[in-house]
């Protein structure tokens, strides 16, 4: 074994950026979750436990904590006869649309891998990670999780095996992430995963797919103009902006702000507005935006944040 403790970090992120549903997610350096994981001496068993500003918002049943299932996984991959203790300081507020469970599952596998000397490919830390998803939401979806992982814009694709690609994004783009004071049931991503239909029309996918395409041409080329052209979605948004009060308006205040694109952050209510600093003030598209929701008697506050790296491991004991 490589150490007899370890913790790992792993930033929070946003996922979809409007076209790009279960495929695309960004990683944000506001918030990190961190898990330090321990050797013990109980065979095959995983102990959990949580601390940290957000630790009571976290569920109650360890089957459904987003740390659980993969190190149950990698601890019988390891055949290493021992148990395992995980301490999780949550940072990443819980359920707002931040990819929260995401960033512990992605610390949790980050910190194991190193622990047990697995040496896992990249593809494979995504897929044990997304087991993490799958207990906290109902899906496997792995968009989240992969930023966590990777860092950075992430795409993410495969129907029988997980695969994801991370690229660097432009060095001008800044994030605002406004998010509304609105009431949400406690499994609020398995009620906002549900309204997506379970098929959609050729023209939709055929929208989503051209659009998808633009904005990963655009991080590929450094355009923030061209990413932020093409964040319409004709798949989740029309299903999921209930979840959000008055997202048409306050979308349309962020783009007469300079915001080179909107959209809801993952399961929201969260919403993201993608920025280029070297163009517009980020603060002035975040005021406007809480400027719009506060006329629809909506309280919100907003902040400002760059694309993150990826997990890291702090520290070995």
């Amino acid at each position: 074994m490589a150490s007899a403790s370890v913790a790992a970090k792993a930033f929070c992120s946003t996922a979809n950026l409007g076209p790009g549903f279960d495929t695309f997610g960004l990683a944000l350096d506001r918030y990190g979750d961190l898990v330090r994981v321990q050797l013990t001496g109980g065979k095959g068993r995983v102990r959990v436990r949580a601390r940290g500003p957000y630790a009571s918002k976290l569920p109650t049943r360890i089957s459904e904590n987003s740390a659980w299932p993969p190190a149950v996984e990698m601890l019988q991959q390891a055949s290493s006869g021992k148990g395992l203790e995980l301490v999780i300081e949550k940072r990443v507020p819980v359920g707002i649309g931040l990819g929260s469970s995401g960033a512990t599952a992605a610390a949790c596998v980050k910190a194991l891998d190193a622990l047990l000397g697995l040496n896992l490919s990249a593809d494979e830390l995504v897929r044990v990670a997304s087991l993490g998803e799958a207990a906290a939401s109902g899906s496997h979806h792995a968009d989240n999780v992969a930023a966590s992982l990777l860092g950075g814009f992430v795409i993410v694709y495969g129907k029988n095996s997980v695969r994801a690609v991370s690229v660097k994004p432009p060095s001008g783009l800044v994030v605002v992430v406004v998010t509304p004071e609105v009431s949400l049931p406690r499994k609020k991503t398995r009620l906002a995963r549900f309204l997506v239909p379970k098929t959609i029309s050729v023209r939709d996918a055929v929208h989503n797919i051209g659009r998808a395409s633009v904005i990963a041409t655009g991080f590929a080329q450094g355009r923030i103009d061209m990413i932020g052209s093409a964040m319409e979605d004709e798949i989740a948004e029309p299903y999921r902006e209930k979840l959000v009060p008055c997202y048409r308006a306050v979308k349309k205040a962020a783009v007469e702000a300079s915001a080179a694109g909107v959209a809801i952050s993952g399961a929201g209510p969260s919403v993201v507005a993608l920025v280029d600093r070297r163009r517009c003030d980020p603060q002035q598209v975040g005021r406007a935006m809480v400027r719009e929701f506060s006329r629809h008697d909506v309280r919100s506050r907003f902040f400002v944040s760059s694309p993150a790296p990826g997990a890291t491991v702090l520290r070995r004991r």
